[in-house]
Order: C-alpha cells, then structure tokens, then sequence
C-alpha cells in the first residue's frame, strides 16, 4: 500500500507540472493575444483620431482652392510685380481669415504652378519647399502629408493639395503647416501604461515621430517595415536588441500613416513568471509535506486495513459471526463499526432471500393468469364484430347504405381502438381512423363540413400515436358546440412539412376558452406550471400532449394557436420518421 501512496503522489507531481507549465504557456498565449488585441485597438483610435484631424483641417482649407481669388492668383500672378502683389493680397487675407481661432495652424502658404508664392508668414520658405514637393501629388483635390519640416527652431508637419483653376490647365499648391506639438498631442492621449510606446511612420518608410529624438525622420528597419506593410492593421512579436517585443499596428488609409506599438514581452509577462514561480515553489512545498504526512499516516493505515482483510477472508468461508474491534476512534473505528454493521445487513438479506423466492414464484403465477385474462380478452371482440356484420348485411339487402356506411366505419373504430396496441403508427393510419370517426358524425349533424388537407404519402412517414386526434375532435364536440348549444357546423384538420417536424392544426368554429384558460394550458404544456388543476376539458388535452412527448420528446407535443369565440385552432407537432437521406424512404421504429 505504501508503494501506491508513493506512486500516486509521483503522478499527482508529474500531473501538477505538466498542469503548471500547460497553464503558464496558455496564460502567456492568453496575455499576449490580449495585449495584441489592444494594442491593435489603440492603434486604430489613434489612426481614426488623426484621420478626423487631418478631415477637419481638409474641411477648412480646401474650399480655398475653389475660390475665385485663388483661381486669379494662379492666372496672372505671373505677369509682373504689380499683378503678384494685387492679387497676392486678397489671398493673405482669406488665409488669415482662415486661421483664425486655430492655433495648431502655423502658417498657409499658396504657390503657383511659376513658384510664385503667398504665405501667412513667409514666401520664400514656401516657394523654396515647392519644386520639393510639385512631383509628389498622386492626383489632384487631395490633402497629403509632405512630411517633417523646421522654422526658425520649429518643427512643422506639412499638408499639401495641387488645385487647378478652372477652365484652365494653371495648377498650384496649398501647403499647410501644422504644429508638430498637436501630432505629440494625438499620440499622448493613448496610454500604453508603462510598459511599451507608440511611433509614427510615414509613407515612404521613415519615422515622423519616435519617443527617442534621434530617430525622428530616419528610416525604419527593412525586417520591421516588412511586417507593417503586409496590411492595414496586424501585430506579430519581433526580435530586438532588448529581447522579443511586440508590436501591434495600424495603417491609415486617409493619410497614409502608420501608428507602431511596441511593447517588450518579457514586460508583459513580468508578472505571470512571479506568479508561476511563487506558486511552483509552494507547489512544491505543498507536495513534500503531503508526501512525509502520508508517509506516516499509511503506517497506521496498513494495520488496521490488514485487520479487515483477515475478517474478509472469514467472511468469504462462511463465517458470517466475525466481528472488528470497535474501540477504535476516528476514521478507522467508524470502519469497523460500519464493517459489523455490514455483515449484519448480509445475514438479513440471507433470512430474506428465501421468502423473496416464494414471493416470485407467486408473481409469475399471477403473471400467467394475467396473460390468460388477455388471451379472453382478444377473443371476446369477435362477437361484437359478427354482430355489426350481421348489421351490415341487413342494411345492404334493406338498401340503406348510409347504415351500412356507419356499421363498418364503427365496426373498423372499434377494431383500431382494440387489437392496435403498437406505441407508434403511421400518421396515415391514424387519418383512416379518424376519416371513419368523422364519417359518423356527418351522420349525426346534417351542417357539419369537414375539411382534411394532409398529404397521404407525407403522412405515411409521419409518427403518431394511436387515438391521438379522436380525443380532441370528441373535446371540440363537447366543449365548443354541445356545451353551448351549438350544433357542430365546421372541423378543418391541414398538415404540413417543416423540417424534421410535421405540424397538423385542428380547427373548429365552435365557442372557444377565455384567453386566461388557453395561456394557462400554453404554459402547461411547455412545462412551465404544474399539471395539478387541470380542468375537465383539459384531461383529453394533457392526455395526447403527454404521450406524444412520452415518445417523441420535448420538442413536439400541443400548442393552442388561438381559442376565440367562433374558432379554435389545436397545433400538434409530430416528428418524421427516421430517412435514409440517399434514397428518402422513413422507416418506423416501434
């Protein structure tokens, strides 16, 4: 036994290990994916935040290029001093205008297609940047970004449109300086906690902006741009100096920009690897202490078990008077007392084994008469059926066919109801009942119209149980025309395929329920409420709802679709029979 305690706990080590080292992987994973998933997240707001920035600006300037003085600028700018000057100013002014309230505006420039400039706040520096920038426009009517540029000790972020004027082939240039402080803005909204920074590169692969100075308008690694440009947004882990690091991004489609988070792995799991190595240690700890206490204890174990496998054996010869030792304390005196008390209840199951004999022998004789009384029974109906044909006869040598229609539609209800003792029937078997059923009742109420609308061949593949829609037509007799005087005038029964399900509905136009009676029998049928006042009309009801979920489960059984004054309507759900899906043919399985 001790070799067991010892090699349970070597597997419970092991297991624990492998569960450790299984959780710390899987934590690690959980963590990572989360930080990726968030980190994407707050790329993609700082993208979405710069986009409507740069919307706003674009919203503010462009209709400039599409003002009339704009349009003289960029036609006669160029044809003397005098002509610069005069429509230079209106621009100065409308650009004032412009800036006006906008302090993250530093300058406007416009500069035509001959580098003639107008500027908020210096010409020169605009028409210098114009023969930079006059190749770089994909297409005209939209802003992008020229990237970092200095004044005076300032650094600037440039936005830049090539504009035509119109009905001429004169183009020019609307170049806006932003302070770079609103770029440092955007991106110290979105906090990384301590643990990683967020970096900016432009279009052509170089860092706009960066936390470490010296790296702002240098290149980005090839093996990290390759990564970045594989699509709009993603993250994967990339080497470093520092260690692994994981980076999440997120590419404007607006501007073009790409927001870079950077976060080191061995940050992220900082705290789980305390965690993980706090718990192995205890882990362990745990485990040596629990080994040395069972160590111990399976000493005392091993005695008192050695006590009851002698008694066992004893027991096993015959010998049913062994008694154990019951003034042991704890877990081991209750053993033994519960051992005494076990061999007492086997000497009394003995005592009782021979008069349970007795009482089977008894039983199976009761059986045996039980099975006379239904051999009687199957023999009986056959006078019953000699007389209506007896009946029959009568009526067909009398030449009244309707008695004899009624003598053989009773004699064929009479015979469903006595020799079918199958569970489960076709449904077409149950509508041939019925068809005899209402055959007499059209016998006995000249107004009654009936109306049957179920498919005989959908109906074969259909199960039912036997005397499943007699009970509620019979309801519908008592309750909704004969209770209230009425004489039955209209019972529709329609049946249709839906899905693994086929769905009938009963509808009569007699006198229905209160809607408080029908939402009660709902609930009750859907299990809701407690079958113990069912009203007398709900007997039949909760009758042919319970053997249809009896036999074919939850999923089908009664549902009252609605109970007016002039009409009720009944939905049974019934399942199709078990198909073989590659030929289509239902077998029933009773």
């Amino acid at each position: 036994m001790r070799k067991q305690i010892f090699t349970v706990f070597f597997i419970l080590c092991v297991l624990l290990v492998g569960i450790g080292v299984y959780w710390y992987k899987m934590s690690s994973l959980a963590i990572r994916n989360n930080t990726l998933s968030l980190s994407r997240q707050l790329m993609n707001q700082m993208s979405s935040r710069m986009d409507v920035y740069i919307r706003e600006i674009g919203n503010l300037t462009l209709p400039m290029t599409a003002r009339s003085i704009s349009a003289e600028f960029l036609d006669h700018a160029a044809e003397g001093p005098y002509e610069r000057l005069l429509y230079s100013r209106p621009i100065t002014k409308m650009i004032s205008n412009s800036m006006v309230g906008r302090s993250d505006i530093y300058g406007i420039s416009v500069v035509t297609q001959d580098g003639i400039g107008a500027s908020s706040y210096s010409n020169l520096f605009a028409q210098r940047r114009f023969a930079e920038m006059a190749g770089k426009f994909e297409s005209a009517g939209k802003f992008q970004i020229m990237g970092r540029t200095r004044y005076n000790d300032l650094e600037l972020l440039t936005l830049a449109v090539k504009f035509y004027s119109p009905g001429t082939q004169n183009w020019g240039i609307l170049m806006v300086d932003l302070k770079f402080e609103q770029i440092l803005a955007v991106v110290s909204s979105i906090q990384l906690e301590n643990r990683g920074f967020v970096w900016i590169a432009d279009p052509q692969g170089r860092y706009m902006y960066h936390p470490q100075y010296e790296k702002r308008g240098g290149p980005v690694p090839g093996s990290l741009l390759e990564k970045i440009i594989m699509g709009n947004e993603g993250g994967d882990i990339h080497p470093s100096d520092e260690g692994e690091i994981l980076i999440a991004y997120a590419v404007s489609d607006l501007t073009g920009l790409t927001f870079v988070s950077e976060t080191p792995l061995n940050e992220i799991n900082s705290d789980l690897i305390k965690l993980r190595n706090t718990t192995m240690f205890f882990g362990v700890f745990g485990l040596i202490l629990g080994l040395l206490s069972a160590w111990f204890v399976s000493f005392s174990l091993t005695d008192s078990i050695l006590v009851l496998q002698r008694l066992m054996k004893r027991i096993e010869i015959g010998d049913l008077d062994v008694r154990a030792p019951e003034k042991r304390r704890g877990e081991i005196g209750y053993l033994y007392r519960q051992f005494n008390k076990m061999v007492l209840e086997i000497k009394n199951l003995i005592r009782t084994v021979s008069a349970l004999q007795v009482r089977e022998k008894e039983l199976e004789l009761k059986r045996l008469d039980s099975k006379m009384q239904a051999l009687q029974y199957q023999i009986n109906p056959h006078f019953l059926y000699n007389t209506l044909e007896i009946v029959n006869s009568y009526a067909i040598v009398e030449n009244v066919p309707e008695i004899s229609r009624v003598v053989n539609s009773l004699a064929r209800i009479f015979r469903y109801s006595v020799e079918n003792h199958a569970k489960i029937v076709p449904l077409s078997i149950e509508m041939s009942h019925i068809r005899d059923y209402l055959d007499i009742q059209i016998e006995r109420f000249e107004r009654l119209r009936i109306s049957i609308e179920v498919d005989d061949t959908a109906a074969a593949r259909v199960q039912a149980v036997p005397m499943m829609l007699q009970p509620l037509l019979e309801n519908a007799f008592k309750h909704g025309y004969q209770q209230h005087k009425l004489d039955p005038g209209y019972f529709s029964i329609r049946g249709m395929e839906k899905g693994d399900f086929f769905v009938m509905e009963i509808e009569d136009h007699g006198f229905g329920m209160e809607q408080e009676v029908k939402d009660h029998y709902n609930l009750l049928f859907s299990g809701e409420h407690e079958n113990n006042d069912i009203h007398e009309r709900g007997v039949g009801l909760w009758n042919v709802h319970s053997r249809i979920r009896l036999y074919f489960g939850m999923d089908c059984g009664l549902y009252i679709v609605c109970s007016e004054p002039h009409k009720t309507i009944i939905q049974i759900i019934l399942p199709m029979a078990a198909a073989d899906r590659s030929n289509g043919k239902g077998e029933f399985i009773v």
